[in-house]
């Protein structure tokens, strides 16, 4: 069985409240003393990373498709690379597959942790799905995948995939898909 989470976010005005607030803590208490849901405030600069060819395969499935919408095809961006295996990595240490973690973290938190400054952002999870093309397949036949897989405002994109599952009950691949617009 094979599932698919969709949540197109739109969440500018609590990211920047969110930066503008540790801003003015640092500013008061100094650096390296604000940490946002147990990370430290300063954006770590990503170390980028070599794409897989699965991921690689999933962003030219992508792709294809906003091509034949008359779309730009979306360019890999290594904070968003970043915070999507953050995302991926969080799923398997808590054992969950949804949008928000167990403990509350939406996924714009990994966005604003990796320090990628955006005025959008969305996101894309599947599991079970043997390839990259009916991950996007499937992603093409939801209304909420299909807005972010043809979302014309999103010019980056990061994935992230696991060939596991963090779950029990369900067989991998874990794909992580986190669009962005600046």
């Amino acid at each position: 069985m094979a599932l698919l989470v969709a949540a197109p976010l739109s969440l500018f005005a609590q990211k920047t409240d969110m930066g503008a607030l540790a801003a003015d803590l640092e500013r008061v208490l100094g650096a390296d003393h604000v940490e946002i849901n147990g990370r430290p405030a300063k954006a770590s600069a990503p170390v980028e990373r070599p794409t897989t060819p699965f991921e690689a395969a999933v962003v030219g499935a992508m792709n294809r498709e906003r091509v034949a919408h008359g779309l730009t095809p979306l360019d890999v961006n290594v904070r968003l690379e970043a915070a999507a295996d953050d995302r991926i990595a969080d799923m398997f240490d808590k054992h969950y597959f949804s949008h928000v973690s167990p403990d509350g973290i939406q996924p714009w938190n990994w966005v604003d942790q990796r320090g990628y400054d955006y005025r959008e952002v969305g996101e894309n999870l599947a599991l079970g799905y043997p390839s990259a093309d009916s991950i996007v397949d499937g992603w093409m036949r939801s209304p909420g995948h299909r807005a972010n897989v043809l979302g014309a405002h999103f010019r980056e994109v990061g994935v992230a995939v696991s060939q596991a599952s963090p779950t029990n009950g369900y067989r991998g691949p874990t794909v992580v898909a986190i669009y962005g617009e600046r």
